[in-house]
């Protein structure tokens, strides 16, 4: 084994998407399974796929491109930038928008493919991310439904991204009202109420999901067995799919508190050290480059992560039960934010059980 390694447990990814689908089925709502976070590697999107999924969804379009699988519906989640807008087009089947400029071009770039685009108009209901407000939204709808290549297939909304807002009944009630109004209006059908992501998953277990709503964009959940509204767990799902192993490199009994003057270290920052005598301190073959050392937790619960520099990540072993030696390995839970880290890093290998 090459370390260090990031570990995907495929039927444990596959016991938890089957949990989510028959719970959202059993709310009436469809969902896309989000990719961003595990750069959709193929050998994890197949197993989405062979467990019934046929809608995909990520941001980047690099992504998108390797879920080629028959029959399958992909989503560009982040707003699309101009520069990409044929490659959107051809990759994607739906996109987010919120500009009328980008859904002009997106517009041109389906007549030049002889394609129609579909387009979910985002609303910002609070989180301050991507969205026209609320009073812009049935104009906007009007411009949208204009260009002869794109259908307003629905809107959507996004929560616990930049500002951490959490979804309620109230701010989607907003995008539910503005659905009605839309057709009023305009006599359109609005076909997809997206009402967020893994952050709503407490509608579905408490079956309190506003019945206009029946879509979700759901990655976080399945992946890491926990709704992130309020970070709890959800009965029957596996926390543990994603594994973080790293090789130790030194182990030795060393201060705890660096020696001579103090300045900045490599990132410009000035650390603190608590002074604790001398410590047996393992350095592991991972480092800020691959992963923030805040978002991962050492499975050994006596074991303490002290710092990083770009390449190395130094762990307090002094009260462990277990006796390392230099070439043992450390393995670390993952949160969102390491996933990705992990997943991107070109100096992490990947292996799927």
């Amino acid at each position: 084994m090459k370390y260090p390694v990031l570990i995907t447990n495929r039927a444990k990814l596959a016991n938890n998407i089957k949990i989510i689908q028959k719970l959202c089925a059993d709310n009436g709502v469809s969902f896309c399974a989000v990719t961003k976070v595990f750069c959709a590697a193929p050998k994890i999107t197949r197993v989405y796929y062979d467990a019934g999924v046929r809608e995909f969804a990520d941001t980047r379009i690099a992504n998108l491109k390797k879920i080629n699988y028959q029959g399958v519906t992909r989503w560009l989640l982040r707003l699309p930038m101009l520069c990409e807008v044929e490659t959107a087009v051809k990759y994607s089947d739906v996109s987010l928008n919120s500009e009328i400029a980008t859904v002009k071009a997106l517009n041109k770039a389906a007549i030049k493919l002889g394609k129609t685009h579909k387009v979910i108009l985002m609303v910002d209901v609070g989180d301050l991310r991507e969205g026209v407000l609320p009073r812009d939204a049935l104009a906007v709808a009007g411009e949208i439904l204009k260009f002869p290549n794109i259908e307003l297939y629905g809107l959507g909304v996004n929560y616990n991204c930049f500002g951490g807002v959490i979804p309620t009944h109230e701010s989607m009630s907003i995008v539910t009202n503005l659905a009605y109004e839309i057709k009023n209006k305009y006599g359109a059908n609005i076909k997809v109420i997206s009402g967020g992501n893994s952050g709503s998953m407490h509608f579905l277990t408490a079956r309190t999901m506003p019945k206009e709503v029946n879509y979700l964009r759901i990655g976080e959940v399945i992946l890491l067995g926990r709704e992130t509204s309020y970070q709890q767990h959800i009965d029957g799902l596996h926390e543990d799919v994603f594994r973080l192993h790293a090789q130790i490199i030194e182990l030795k009994k060393k201060p705890s508190v660096p020696v001579g003057e103090l300045g900045l270290n490599a990132f410009g920052e000035k650390p603190v050290f608590v002074d604790r005598g001398d410590i047996l301190r393992a350095v592991i073959a991972v480092g800020r480059q691959d992963v923030d050392m805040n978002k991962i937790a050492p499975l050994d619960h006596k074991a303490e992560i002290l710092g990083q520099s770009s390449d190395h990540t130094i762990v307090d072993v002094t009260h462990s039960d277990t006796k390392y030696k230099v070439g043992d390995i450390l393995s670390f839970s993952v949160s969102y934010g390491s996933l990705l880290s992990l997943s991107t890093s070109k100096y992490v290998r990947k292996v799927y059980e």
